[in-house]
């Protein structure tokens, strides 16, 4: 544990390099809110790649797959082909409005798409409710990991990743991340591939394994269950499905992705951000599915004690069955990218209360005021992050990521995806598409959490709540009439 904890703390040590940098190249706005639009393919890619998955993918997804089997790959199987249609809907659009129009977020290439200034705003108060949920995933993987490798509580935890976030994220805003990413991004592929071969060795291949599973009554289910090495594991067709849907479609919707198609240095370095974002999300994905499989094995032969939170699965496999550096090295990488993760989301958050809603109302700050506010903002976000995980406790992280993602694709995927391809799309679309997605999701996840109402069969939230959404607006622009668009907007839609 000793060289986990000291890789840990060197890593931690480069984090604040970084940040420091970072601060010294940030002196406007756009450099603090997208990297004064900097950025390499390769830098790019392997940030969407980190950011997109991180806690969500390397805590979450292993545990996922040890509580439900097999079904849990259908949150992986969208890796290959979601990036590729964030970059082909939106790449080369989003990097053309923001040189036309000085766009710099979301609720910004919503406003100049509609000119309305009611849908920018309803977009910054959908992406600040999005990032509620999806801060507060990360924040929890966080404070797993840390409580994990230094021994004390998750809120402990917690709070030692958010101050670390907090201070990085201030100074050198989504540079100070975005540079984090690339190196953490690199570390997580390759660690992913190489821990997936050892999943298989410990646990004597993967024929043993699936075998072993299909056969032998569960440890702490008591009873045999086939199903769960099944195509739907025990999570079924339907939900396996609609996961599916909101996944793969639903990162058009995506904040945190969708931005950092502004920060690309140049629209002819497009072309390879699919592929490089993809490749290391699949390596990735093979961590998922091998950790969280070999783990049920290893309980069901009795090699050790059921987990009592399914999101140690990645964490008490490294410990016990991989080399101590390779351990440390693979640990402190995920929580880095679960740093950075953090950082983009305050980031995006941070340019919702101190740029988009407060346009939606007609006041505009001047830049260094941006800058200013928007330091302090990321100070009062991360607190109040902590304070909400801490008051809402502790549930499952890659299902807890999931709400955050369904809410996000919901209010966000129509309007941004069609929106920016479609001329037809009307400004009373947006609206109504945006309010329709927001609320249904969250009424949908209330009534669920409180036991009143669930969809039939497993239905995901997010997946219904995105397929309305893609109705409302359809419906409600041929319903309404089209406005001329500017030429700057032609040009780009035409591009």
């Amino acid at each position: 544990m000793n060289t986990i904890i000291i890789v840990a703390l060197v890593y931690l040590a480069g984090v604040f390099a970084i940040g420091f940098w970072a601060m010294r190249r940030t002196k406007t706005s756009a450099d603090f809110f997208i990297a004064g639009k900097s950025l390499g393919i390769f830098v790019a890619s392997m940030a969407v790649f980190a950011t997109a998955l991180s806690g969500f993918l390397f805590i979450g997804g292993p545990g996922l797959t040890y509580s439900l089997g097999m079904g849990a790959l259908w949150f992986t199987f969208p890796t290959t082909i979601s990036f590729a249609m964030a970059w082909y809907i939106l790449g080369k659009r989003m990097r053309l409005l923001t040189e036309a129009t000085g766009a710099m977020t979301v609720a910004d290439a919503v406003y100049h798409r509609f000119q309305s200034k009611a849908a920018s705003g309803l977009t910054a108060v959908a992406t600040l409710v999005g990032i509620v949920v999806f801060l507060g995933t990360q924040v929890l993987a966080l404070g797993t990991i840390i409580a994990f490798i230094f021994d004390t509580t998750v809120v402990t935890g917690m709070i030692i990743g958010m101050i670390v976030v907090t201070i990085y994220s201030a100074a050198g805003g989504i540079l100070a991340g975005t540079y984090t990413s690339v190196f953490q991004g690199t570390i997580m592929a390759a660690g992913s591939l190489i821990v997936f071969f050892l999943t298989i060795s410990v646990g004597d291949g993967l024929t043993n394994i699936t075998q072993t599973i299909a056969e032998q009554p569960f440890t702490d289910m008591g009873t045999a269950m086939p199903e769960f090495v099944g195509p739907w594991g025990l999570a079924g067709p339907v939900l396996a499905m609609s996961w599916f849907f909101a996944l793969s479609i639903g990162i058009v919707g995506q904040p945190h992705v969708v931005s950092r198609l502004y920060m690309i240095k140049g629209v002819s370095n497009l072309r390879w951000g699919p592929l490089m974002a993809a490749i290391p999300a699949i390596l990735g994905g093979l961590l998922f599915f091998g950790v969280g499989l070999v783990m049920r094995y290893l309980v069901m032969t009795e090699q050790i004690a059921p987990l009592a939170n399914p999101d140690d699965a990645i964490l008490v496999f490294l410990v016990e069955f991989t080399p101590p550096l390779l351990a440390g090295i693979v640990l402190a990488g995920v929580t880095a990218a679960i740093m950075s993760t953090c950082d983009a989301f305050i980031n995006i958050a941070s340019a919702a209360c101190v740029r988009d809603i407060p346009f939606a109302f007609g006041k505009t700050l001047t830049d260094q005021k941006q800058l200013l506010f928007g330091r302090i903002a990321v100070v009062i976000i991360a607190v109040v992050t902590v304070f909400v995980v801490v008051s809402l406790g502790d549930q499952g992280i890659a299902l807890l990521g999931a709400v955050g993602w369904g809410t996000f694709a919901a209010a966000l995927a129509p309007v941004l995806g069609i929106g920016l391809n479609w001329k037809r799309a009307t400004k009373e679309a947006a609206i109504a598409s945006v309010i329709v997605g927001l609320s249904v999701s969250i009424i949908l996840e209330i009534l669920a959490t409180l036991g009143t109402y669930e969809l039939p069969n497993g239905i995901y939230v997010g997946a219904f709540a995105m397929l309305l959404s893609l109705i409302t607006f359809i419906v409600v622009s041929y319903l309404t009439k089209p406005v001329k668009l500017s030429e700057k907007m032609e040009q780009v839609m035409d591009a």
